[in-house]
């Protein structure tokens, strides 16, 4: 396996998809199986001549993209102004299987999704969907429950409401989903999360679809107030900085739960009157949930510690959320560069708007987190980056 990535930001798309082209071709010498393109807004309008660059010059057997709030490169993350990002690579164990997905309203007024691939339980699919037309979270969970172990790696990507453009070769699509299904032979995921939990779980007493009323019998935002008053001052200011959240328990067997293992989801809202939180999610009587701040030095070490062990490879494709780049660490290009110093290999993708990858053997759209797909390179093939 060989994989080869590169970013331009010159301000006309098919330029920039010229030149990223060019040395993505220039660095795999070899042929092209998948290539993967991300574009900023800026270049929303452009994607098809985009496409039409890369595949001029690279001739690969299938492209995906789409348009992305930021895009990664190598070393770079660019969170605003004009952007192409690209990642290509030729990979073993068989050619990737690509689809096209869409929601479509059934008879008796509910959704189904159509043209969902049936992968094996040991291949990897690699997800692009619109957050505001595709039901991410109900089909991941319904993958879950029928294929235990199935890996969903990708992201929720956008340029804004009416921006929405996903990619598959030469056809662009603005709503549903795109991908491909891969060999999982030398591929690996990781998870890490933008957000550390504060006080202690509490089991949800009483819920109403996505507002959560009681905790531990008591109203929801007198258990909010409660942990306000009992945490330490730098966490009380983590959490008028940064924002609250709320993590639900994956799996509420346990006592006591660490930054891993939850959903986060946003709180959307907070009626002192009602006693009730709003959540970014549906809840159940019985859930056990734990609040969250945002931290961006836990979050740092979380990502060290989860890619530690990785060791060279052929490269990644990087999935993070908009909430996290300058504006959880302060500083640019945080994620991909700690990223590329373990892996030694190129690393590309976007910012999104939600995160997708596996927790156990079920995969799960997370928030404020990275989510990593890794291309092993076989000992035998060094020096494939830069």
């Amino acid at each position: 396996m060989r994989g080869a990535a590169a970013l331009s930001r010159s301000p006309e798309g098919d330029v920039a998809a010229a030149e990223a082209a060019d040395e993505v071709g220039q660095r795999l010498d070899v042929g092209c199986d998948l290539a993967v393109v991300f574009v900023t807004p800026d270049h929303a309008d452009q994607l098809r001549a985009i496409a039409a660059a890369i595949e001029a010059r690279l001739e690969p057997g299938i492209v995906l993209g789409a348009v992305a709030q930021g895009v990664i490169g190598p070393g770079e993350e660019v969170e605003s102004g004009p952007g192409v990002s690209l990642w290509a690579a030729d990979l073993p164990g068989g050619r990737p299987q690509p689809f096209r997905a869409w929601s479509v309203r059934t008879p008796e007024g509910g959704l189904a999704v159509a043209g969902w691939p049936d992968p094996d339980p040991d291949q990897v699919t690699l997800l692009l969907a619109d957050p505001f037309s595709f039901p991410t979270t109900e089909v991941i969970a319904r993958v879950g429950e029928q294929r235990p172990g199935h890996a969903i790696v990708g992201g929720l990507v956008t340029g804004g409401t009416g921006r929405s453009r996903l990619l598959l070769d030469d056809r662009i699509h603005e709503d549903g989903a795109v991908g491909v299904v891969l060999p999982a032979a030398s591929l690996r995921t990781v998870i890490s999360h933008g957000c550390r939990p504060i006080g202690q779980p509490l089991t949800v007493t009483a819920a109403e679809r996505n507002r959560i009323l009681q905790l531990a019998g008591e109203p929801a935002t007198e258990r909010l107030q409660q942990l306000v008053g009992e945490v330490a001052d730098h966490e009380r200011e983590l959490l008028r900085t940064g924002g609250l959240h709320v993590g639900l328990v994956m799996d509420d067997q346990r006592d006591r739960y660490a930054t891993g293992d939850f959903r986060i989801r946003g709180v959307l809202g907070i009626d002192p009157d009602e006693g009730a939180i709003t959540v970014g999610d549906l809840i159940e009587v019985g859930q056990v949930i734990q609040f969250q701040v945002r931290d961006g030095a836990s979050a740092s070490d979380d990502l060290q510690a989860r890619v530690a062990d990785v060791g060279p490879a052929c490269g990644g494709l990087l999935f993070t959320c908009n909430g996290r780049g300058q504006r959880l660490f302060g500083v640019p290009d945080h994620d991909v560069s700690l990223i590329e110093r373990v892996l030694a290999g190129p690393v590309a993708g976007a910012f999104c708007a939600g995160e997708i990858g596996p927790v156990g053997d079920r995969s799960e759209l997370h928030g404020f987190t990275a989510s990593l797909l890794i291309f092993d390179e076989p000992s035998s093939m060094p020096g494939t980056w830069p």
